[in-house]
């Protein structure tokens, strides 16, 4: 029957199959640069951005709005550029020399760096040229009677000021155009170069770093480059600045300019000093992010079981007691930059004190104008360079450095193993290579030659994760297969290396010794399926093109038939981050289709039938398995055994050793051993423990079925031909109840990430301040701004006053009648308490901030903690991770040093303003004019420029959810060789982001260059309307006013592009404060108002009425009106087909989502208690075990509530206490990050002595023992037998061996109730549900089935009888 996935003639078919998060792509993007590609001028001021600016004045911009990002900055060419360089690097590596990142930088963007350099030198000719000309400027205010050649010079001097204004204001801007041109050239280049290295990290050492450490990499190191480019020629421009500055200096005060180069060269060591401790604060700083990024991953991914098992608050006091010592780390980091802030902003002062005091009491000659303002002048320039920026430059420098480190460490990491294609695929102890051969940088498994029938081989393998040969996960396995015998089974208990074989197989674990050797090219079918955010079909064709044959051949051989007609969309569905929209058994499914759809040679199949119910197992094996895969060598790792016999070998481990090994039918003969590997711990020496294993393994159901060497192209016919296979077994009707007992549809939508328009709002920074300290204590903070500019001022008119009493005798002013000591004396009173000023200011700025930060981020936490699994299910992890990653490294630092600055620029600009209108009164016009336009234009820039930063920060999440996505799904992606694939979806991510970026970076230059010719005019209008007022004015405040004037000449711009740039910040302070407000689940604490018992429940007495779910208020019902009473320690079973309401059941018992109608424990509404009470008071182990990066304490008792002797009591009764006893520390063990360095069936195991530990009265089963091999199910259901034989169990299974001994059934379909009862009382009911579900088992394990059932209703008599 066809179905939506064969839409042969639909539009989307033909498309490119994509496989990771979608984002639109921009085919058309425009390119206005070809416009203007000859006019220079255009090219010069970036005119080219006019239509963009004019759209974003109107509307707000979209994705689509942006122009192409350019060719020099395309993801694909910088990564090969710098490939080709660090390659010679590396075989620095072999030779064993360190490689060194810095010259492969260099050799990619020497070019630039050089350019860049020539600007910035120019920048400070033209400051120097300035200082003279406002010094010649002055010397004619002082002219009692001008000659008119002296008045022509003058008007000179002052166009010569605008004039030079203009030519720096071009450098200037130029100079930092290149600078952070090259830093998001780096920050492309390093991304780049740190996905492709996660694309060949070997296992081991991926499991040495976190998700969180990568993705910390990604997102925030590379980050540190944009601003350490933009500055770091200041290292030397500094030097040669003050040398020039020191000689002109010294023409105006003779020796006391050696002052001024003696504080300049003091603050060398202090910058030293502090940038050791910038470095080394940093860095600690770093790992705390890193491991609060870490904690949060784990937090976002196993938030289903935080919430199921109430640990809320145990993870809360853990990322809260990491961020407040990350907090705490980052104050201590700007203590030390509160150092650098004040020697910065008293040193103009400090050193004018400095030089005039000592130069009036040593030299002859008077205090002049020229003198004080072409050393202010000076000193305010060389302030920018040499202090300033250089401070600057040395703090992004010390930042960039941690990161630079961690980036080089990272890149130099071990590979995978390569070799060239022609070389048999092996790996051997002495380094023998294989053939993961490399094309396009990938480590791929090529095929080879097939001229033997050994197609694998594998000789005394023996491995190890640690690569310790003391602590060997595999100990000299040997096999072969090929194609006369190509279907291997490979059995064992939890934790005997079957998935670490497969692992060897596919060269993802090197192997310390021995020889693994696959001829062919390579399907592989993880044990955890791997989906990601695309259309189900996508997730099925990976990249490859879509055959509408073969592609429906494989839906139906993996019985994806019926799941895909019930899709909203049909294969077309987005399935959503980590397949949230569909089931554990359908995720299963499309992980082996994906597999399926390659045609490989080979196929590794990593316990693909677990996670679905008997029937469709039975399908997959014989459609699948024993069907379209009948002529491919297919190594299966099963827990199934009732279809060893099916298979044509067997591969038994033990203990990371060969137990058993040969022929199928010979290894199932009693004497193999294969019987004491598969039976219970209990059962090892009984025979009827043999028994029952041996009547397992002998259903088939396929005995009069042969010829399953099926082929692809005829797999219907076949089917038709065999439909009695499945089909011949079921009552009648039982295909139509089959079809309608399908996935009730979760359909969940992943919606785009919010994204705010307009301005940010004037309560978005009130309540961001506020947040930081009250209002008060901003009111402090701001009057100590106000009094520090105003000290400021009058301690630089204090010496503009003193220079105009001593050079024009006869004022009648009274600070004229003062000493040369007392102007000392006050002059130094008014530098003492601008030191004071100026340090509360910057050090209760930081606390303010930090402390907003701190708070806003908790807030944001505590609501996403608390919000709704919904929340979860439709947010990408990368997109949640991005707000407590970047936005709030935002906050940490960048929003609070960029912040500083702003707020010390406006209050220097007003006081500019003020002192200049004081000065000349008609300058208030024009002051009035600039401050007009000033506005006018940041409104036309922020319009586009906000909507620019916005889409930079959308479009950074889906890199970030790809390298996640990247990472989780390492083996399967080189298995397929999708590499290319991977690198490839990965530049097109990065060039979304760098045409924003890039935008960005030229509207940013577009604004400030007109700002800076604003205040060129300024600086012009001011000097030229002084010359003809020269006789009115004071010569004293007319030179201050100009020499403020030439200090905001890119000083100005930079003022109102910091606004910007706050502004841009602040979105990040906006994001993280609506993720403050999200909705939450109900209260966690019970209303005192309610009465309840401390020990409640005691019985586990459940009753449902009426009990309706779903998972969304939108959303479709997929539970309907259950009703039923579920006695005090009453073993129930639930069962039902994939999708049928299950989990759905077990979500509304625990208030994932609020349910409608009743649900009741010991007579209690469960809807009137907090959360906490009713999830804490039931215990569940989930279908996917969830382990957290901590130790194996803090894995079972987070709360600390339990003893050593009770946790080791609970460790060995799950049989897990050797185990954790082998590994160093013992309780104190690290588990690492999602349990990686445990089995599947270890990790099921802890989740079990989890309930043991809480010892509540109802426990849950969620498909518990799907995953896990026969001998640790049964130890989970023996220790369920013994410990929880007076406690109420809900076990939800596939495995019908597993609820066929409760003590009573309850049948889901499409979400209703339809059965529930003894099982055997529903099995003699010919039409039951329940019935209908054994039959299709097949007749042996059916009968099997049914005498379970018998025995079990038997007992239940006989204790009832007795009682």
């Amino acid at each position: 029957m066809a179905t939506n996935s064969a839409k042969a003639d639909s539009p989307r078919a033909d498309n490119g199959s994509k496989w990771t998060p979608q984002m639109a792509t921009l085919p058309n993007s425009k390119d206005y640069r070809r416009k203007v590609k000859y006019n220079l001028l255009f090219r010069t001021f970036f005119c080219w951005v006019d239509p963009l600016f004019w759209l974003g004045c109107r509307r707000s911009l979209d994705f689509s709005d942006l122009y192409k990002h350019p060719p020099e900055a395309d993801s694909r060419l910088v990564l090969d550029n710098f490939n080709k360089y660090w390659s010679m690097e590396l075989q620095r590596k072999k030779d064993g020399r360190t490689p060194r990142l810095l010259v492969a930088w260099l050799k990619c963007t020497w070019w630039r760096v050089c350019i860049q350099g020539l600007l910035l030198f120019l920048e400070v000719c033209g400051m120097v040229a300035l200082s003279e000309l406002l010094g010649s400027l002055t010397d004619y205010f002082v002219i009692e009677s001008p000659t008119s050649v002296d008045t022509r010079n003058a008007y000179l001097f002052a166009m010569g000021l605008g004039l030079v204004s203009l030519a720096i204001m071009f450098f200037h801007g130029m100079n930092f155009h290149q600078g952070f041109l090259i830093g998001l050239l780096t920050k492309i280049m390093f991304s780049s170069a740190i996905y492709q290295k996660t694309l060949s990290l070997s296992q081991t050492t991926v499991g040495q770093k976190t998700i969180g450490h990568i993705v910390n990499l990604a997102s925030n190191d590379i980050q540190k480059f944009e601003v350490a480019f933009a500055m770091y020629h200041f290292l030397w421009i500094g030097p040669i600045h003050v040398v020039v500055v020191t000689y002109l200096l010294y023409l105006e005060v003779e020796w006391t300019a050696f002052i001024v180069t003696l504080l300049l060269v003091l603050q060398i060591p202090l910058q030293m000093t502090l940038l050791y401790f910038y470095s080394k604060l940093r860095f600690k700083a770093t790992r705390l992010t890193d491991r609060r990024v870490k904690v949060m991953n784990e937090v976002i991914s196993g938030i289903r079981v935080i919430k199921m098992y109430a640990w809320e608050y145990a993870f809360s006091n853990v990322v809260s007691a990491i961020r407040k010592s990350e907090i705490f780390m980052m104050f201590k980091y700007f203590m030390f930059f509160a150092i650098s802030n004040f020697y910065k902003s008293i040193s103009i002062t400090l050193s004018m004190f400095l030089v005039f005091s000592v130069y009036v009491n040593i030299s002859d000659e008077g205090l002049t104008p020229r003198k004080v303002f072409v050393s202010l002048s000076l000193i305010t320039f060389v302030r920018f360079t040499s202090i300033h920026f250089f401070i600057l430059c040395m703090h992004v420098l010390a930042i960039a450095r941690v990161s630079w480190i961690r980036i080089g460490n990272f890149l130099v990491l071990d590979d995978l193993p390569t070799a060239t294609e022609d070389e048999s695929t092996s790996t051997t102890s002495n380094g023998d290579k294989d053939s993961a051969g490399i094309a396009n940088g990938d480590i791929s498994l090529k095929p080879v030659s097939t001229s033997t029938t050994d197609d694998v081989m594998v000789q005394d393998l023996t491995a190890s994760w640690s690569m310790d040969s003391n602590k060997l996960t595999l100990r000299n396995i040997s096999f072969t297969v090929n194609k006369e015998k190509p279907l291997l089974a490979v059995v064992g208990s939890v934790g005997c290396g079957k998935s670490t074989l497969l692992q060897c197989l596919l060269k993802e674990l090197p192997a310390l010794s021995g020889t693994a050797m696959i001829k062919g090219s390579v399907g592989y079918a993880s044990q955890e399926a791997w989906v990601f955010s695309a259309t189900l079909r996508d997730n099925i064709l990976f990249g490859l093109p879509y055959d509408p044959d073969k592609y429906q051949s494989v839906i139906e051989a993996c019985a994806l038939e019926k799941d895909i007609e019930l899709l909203p969309e049909g294969d077309f569905t987005l399935v959503g981050e980590r397949g949230v929209t569909l089931s554990g058994g359908q995720k299963a499914r499309v992980n082996l289709a994906r597999a399926v759809y390659r045609q490989a040679d080979i196929y590794l199949l990593d316990d693909p039938l677990s996670a679905v119910d008997a029937a469709v197992s039975r399908h997959l094996f014989e459609k699948c398995i024993r069907g379209i895969l009948s002529d491919k060598i297919v190594i299966l790792v099963t827990h199934q055994v009732q279809y060893l016999e099916r298979c044509d070998a067997i591969l038994g481990l033990k203990e990371g050793s060969v137990l058993v090994y040969g022929d199928a039918l010979d290894i199932l003969k009693e004497d193999s051993g294969i019987y004491e590997l598969l039976a219970d711990d209990d059962n090892k020496d009984s025979d009827d423990g043999l028994k029952v294993r041996k009547q397992s393994i002998a259903y088939t159901g396929l005995e009069a079925q042969t010829g399953f060497q099926r082929k692809m192209d005829n797999v219907k016919e076949e089917d038709e031909e065999n439909e009695g296979v499945v089909d011949d077994v079921k009552p009648d009707g039982i295909e139509k109840q089959l079809s309608e007992d399908t996935e009730v549809v979760h359909k969940v939508s992943v919606p785009a990430e919010e994204r705010a328009h307009g301005t940010i709002s004037l309560k978005t920074y009130v309540n961001y301040f506020v947040a930081g300290g009250g209002y008060a204590f901003n009111f402090i903070i701001l009057s100590l701004f106000i009094l520090t500019e105003a000290n400021l001022v009058v301690a630089d008119w204090w010496i503009s006053d003193w220079a105009d009493c001593e050079s024009e005798a006869g004022l009648n002013r009274s600070t004229c009648l003062l000493s040369d000591n007392e102007r000392i004396g006050i002059f130094g009173g008014l530098v003492g308490s601008l030191s004071i000023f100026t340090a509360f200011r910057a050090v209760l700025f930081y606390v303010l901030m930090l402390n907003a930060s701190r708070v806003v981020h908790n807030r944001m936490f505590a609501r996403v903690l608390r919000a709704p699994i919904l929340f979860f299910d439709t947010n990408p992890i990368g997109r949640v991770l991005n707000r407590f990653s970047k936005d709030v490294e935002f906050l940490d630092e960048r929003l609070v040093i960029i912040f500083l600055e702003y707020l010390i620029i406006l209050t220097r600009f007003f006081a500019a303003m003020f002192t200049a209108s004081v000065a000349n009164p008609y300058v208030l016009i024009v002051v009035a004019a600039l401050f007009v336009t000033s506005l006018a234009f940041r409104w036309y820039y922020l319009k586009t420029a906000r909507d620019i930063k916005r889409l930079e920060a959308l479009s950074r999440s889906p890199i970030y959810s790809h390298l996640s996505l990247t990472l989780q799904g390492l083996p399967t992606i080189r298995s397929y060789s999708m590499q290319s694939e991977a690198m490839n979806h990965f530049h097109t991510y990065q060039n979304h982001n760098t045409q924003a970026n890039y935008l960005y970076i030229v509207t940013t230059r577009w604004f400030g260059m007109r700002i800076d010719i604003i205040s060129s005019l300024f600086i012009a209008i001011v000097a030229l309307s002084s010359v003809p007022l020269s006789a009115t004015l004071n010569a004293g405040l007319v030179g201050l006013a100009l020499t403020y004037a030439i200090s905001l000449n890119g000083t100005f711009q930079f003022c109102v592009r910091q606004s910007a740039e706050v502004e841009a910040l602040m979105v990040s302070a906006e994001r993280v404060m609506a993720y403050g407000m999200l909705d939450t689940e109900a209260s966690l604490e019970t209303e005192p108002s309610v009465k309840l018992s401390s020990d409640w429940p005691t019985k586990g007495h459940i009753e449902l009425s009426n009990v309706s779910y779903r998972h969304s208020n939108e959303g479709p019902l997929v539970l309907r009106g259950i009703t039923c009473d579920i006695k005090p320690s009453e073993k129930i079973g639930i069962v039902g087909r994939t999708g049928a309401g299950k989990s759905s059941l077990i979500g509304a018992l625990f208030r994932l989502a609020e349910p409608t109608g009743s649900i009741k424990i010991d007579g209690v509404e469960t809807t009137q208690l907090g959360l906490h009470d009713v999830r804490s008071n039931m215990s569940i182990i989930p279908q996917d075990p969830v382990l957290f990066g901590a130790s194996v304490r803090y894995n079972l008792d987070p709360f600390q509530q339990y003893d050593d002797d009770r946790i080791w009591r609970t460790l060995e009764q799950v049989q897990l206490k050797s185990a954790v006893e082998e590994l160093e520390g013992g309780l104190e063990s690290l588990v690492s990050e999602g349990g990686g360095n445990l089995s599947v069936g270890q990790r099921q195991l802890f989740c079990l002595a989890r309930a043991l530990l809480q010892s509540n009265t109802i426990l849950i089963l969620d498909e518990a023992t799907a995953n896990v091999d026969m001998e640790t199910d049964a130890i989970i259901q023996q220790v369920i037998r013994e410990q929880f034989s007076n406690c109420t169990v809900l076990t939800i299974a596939h495995r019908l061996d597993t609820v066929m001994d409760s003590d009573r059934i309850m049948i889901l379909r499409s979400g209703e109730l339809v059965e529930f009862d003894v099982p055997h009382i529903l099995l003699s009911q010919s039409s039951s549900y329940l019935s209908k579900l054994v039959e299709q088992t097949g007749p042996n394990n059916a009968e099997r089935l049914r005498n379970i059932a018998l025995e079990s209703y038997n007992n239940s008599n006989n204790k009832s009888t007795c009682l």
